[in-house]
């Protein structure tokens, strides 16, 4: 009859007799009693009387000769075959314990490990692609949300996804690594979002009066003085690209959203506007709900429809400003920078996958690689600071 022990390894040379030893001390297959039926629960008849007397049986020389062959084919110390020894003379209960204090010792010895890897820092070409992705998504038309953390959650997929900079296979699952990271990218949006309600506020407020020793009270300009939108565009782009040139494409889709901000600015500008965002983002909320009509479903119907609402909003704008040439809304991109066109697309293109319902982290023919053009992200992007805002 076929031994059922394991079998040996050809290298096996201290224990000729294991086989043996397993084969005294595995018990015969009894057949279990058959289960009743609508048993809600188990009890002492639902157990063969063996299984119960090996459970409670003490361990004999055979099990400690089998137990001791199995760990000196580990390769165990001798300090440790004495341990496993004591273990297994043990009481079932005095067994269990001591596996737990051994898992919790584990725990300890991993923190300790834990606790003495470097702190994770972020690399300047990880810093250079979240500031440009984060800048790429508060100026693309597909963003659901200004502040919060869809915008975060959505970066740090990008991340997984394209293992930017030093954010390597892995890091993800580093909970201090990510801390740092999260914690920068909460501070370039902060950072960003300051910068473009600094320029609205400047192209509609009456200019602040310097050494008057006053508080400044908030007013606004007559219409007529404001800051065109196509040239407030420009600047808030500018801002966003470290001042030095454009690496955000401007289309006439960003200038009806820079439009949209102005006219919350100009409501909220003489009140508490702390929570201009969160004011922004409830309005952007009801645009996308009115977009909702009909209980369509259709993403592409409700973006088109949220396009269309922003347009309007520019078409009164434009004939606002048109008799100037200067100030004129371009009907098209304006930038030089193709890659930055191609850079921004793909940004939009993962927004607007998000918005379906698809997973950023999911790659596909281009796993592992560079949203289009962010390996070769500008060296003039902004080092972003710690704002208050």
């Amino acid at each position: 009859m076929a031994s059922s022990s394991p079998p040996r390894r050809s290298d096996d040379s201290d224990d000729e007799n294991y086989d043996s030893l397993m084969s005294a001390i595995t018990p015969l297959s009894t057949p279990a009693a058959p289960r009743k039926r609508n048993a809600d629960h188990l009890d002492t008849s639902d157990v063969p009387l063996p299984l119960l007397d090996l459970a409670l049986q003490r361990v004999n020389g055979n099990h400690l000769g089998a137990i001791t062959a199995f760990a000196t084919r580990k390769r165990l110390r001798p300090e440790q075959l004495t341990a496993v020894e004591t273990f297994a003379r043990d009481p079932i209960p005095v067994q269990l314990g001591k596996i737990f204090a051994t898992c919790l010792a584990n725990e300890n010895t991993l923190a300790k490990f834990q606790a003495a890897k470097p702190t994770f820092e972020i690399n300047s070409a990880l810093k250079t692609n979240i500031t440009r992705a984060v800048n790429a998504m508060l100026c693309s038309t597909n963003i659901p949300q200004y502040r919060g953390e869809t915008g975060k959650s959505d970066i740090q997929s990008l991340l997984i996804r394209y293992r930017w900079g030093n954010f390597v296979i892995g890091t993800e699952h580093d909970q201090a690594a990510m801390d740092v990271v999260q914690k920068f990218i909460a501070e370039v949006f902060t950072q960003s979002r300051s910068i473009i309600k600094k320029e609205l506020v400047k192209s509609v407020e009456n200019p602040r009066a310097k050494n008057t020793g006053q508080k400044h009270v908030p007013s606004l300009r007559p219409k007529a003085t404001h800051t065109t939108i196509y040239q407030l565009t420009k600047t808030v782009v500018q801002k966003l690209s470290g001042g030095k040139h454009i690496s955000i494409p401007i289309t006439p889709a960003l200038c009806a959203r820079r439009k949209w901000h102005v006219k919350k600015i100009e409501g909220t500008l003489k009140v508490d506007t702390d929570d201009y965002w969160k004011l922004v983002d409830d309005d952007l909320q009801e645009i996308r709900s009115s977009a909702r009509r009909d209980n369509t479903t259709d993403p592409k119907v409700i973006a088109k429809r949220v396009a269309k609402a922003f347009s309007f909003m520019l078409e009164k704008d434009r004939k606002r400003h048109g008799s100037n040439p200067d100030e004129e809304i371009p009907d098209a991109t304006t930038t030089v920078d193709d890659a930055a066109i191609s850079y921004q697309a793909d940004i939009d293109a993962a927004l607007d996958a998000r918005n379906q319902g698809q997973n950023l982290t999911t790659t596909g023919e281009g796993e592992g690689e560079q949203i289009e053009s962010a390996a070769a992200v500008s060296a003039e992007a902004p080092v972003v600071e710690t704002a208050v805002y």
